[in-house]
């Protein structure tokens, strides 16, 4: 078992991971704007799932001196930017009305899993968190458990803040609620693909 105060580093780290602004929780937040917070725990739990994945497979990879997942976090980042920025020009130009038809294409837990496994803040989340909390520590495997445990419990519950106060938006406000989820989520991918490729 790593050190409590190893412990409490990983869940602060997880939390400012999680809750800050990035693509999925602007989707969570769109999600249940547009068809209420219960609608969008789907989506908040396939992106969940996806991260943890993510996280195993990286953590599993790094902890055996695979040099294939650093080998591909470049290339993934640039093509999860290219289709979050594509995603951002789609919410630019919707007009905000909910229709009958919208309301049941309410996005789900696979879509929540691939819109994480293409979120460039999960890849620089998974790499950095393992290479400063796990590789460091004694009992490696336990730790990489530990951290996975505390990150898939803080990022579902951070994901689902999102989507609760999103669905806090009125109706009335959709349409300006869009723009500015466009324009941060557009940022929020500029800024993460400059970290990543600098």
């Amino acid at each position: 078992m790593p050190p409590l105060q190893t412990v409490l580093a990983m869940a602060g780290f997880a939390l400012a991971a999680s809750a800050t602004p990035g693509p999925v929780n602007i989707i969570g937040a769109m999600t249940g704007a547009r068809h209420g917070a219960r609608r969008a725990l789907r989506f908040v739990t396939g992106a969940t799932a996806s991260f943890l994945a993510l996280f195993v497979v990286f953590g599993t990879g790094i902890l055996a001196g695979t040099g294939w997942i650093l080998a591909i976090a470049r290339p993934m980042t640039v093509i999860g930017s290219l289709y979050l920025l594509w995603m951002a020009w789609s919410l630019l130009r919707d007009d905000g009305r909910i229709s009958g038809d919208g309301i049941r294409q309410a996005p789900g837990f696979w879509s929540g899993a691939v819109v994480q496994g293409l979120n460039p803040k999960a890849w620089l989340a998974a790499v950095s968190s393992l290479s400063t909390f796990v590789l460091p520590l004694e009992d490696r495997a336990t730790g990489l458990a530990v951290f996975a445990l505390l990150f898939g419990a803080i990022c579902w519950l951070s994901l689902a803040a999102w989507a609760w106060g999103g669905a806090r938006i009125g109706h009335g406000q959709m349409r300006a609620f869009n723009r500015i989820m466009a324009l941060v989520l557009a940022l929020s991918v500029i800024w993460m693909l400059s970290r990543s490729l600098t």
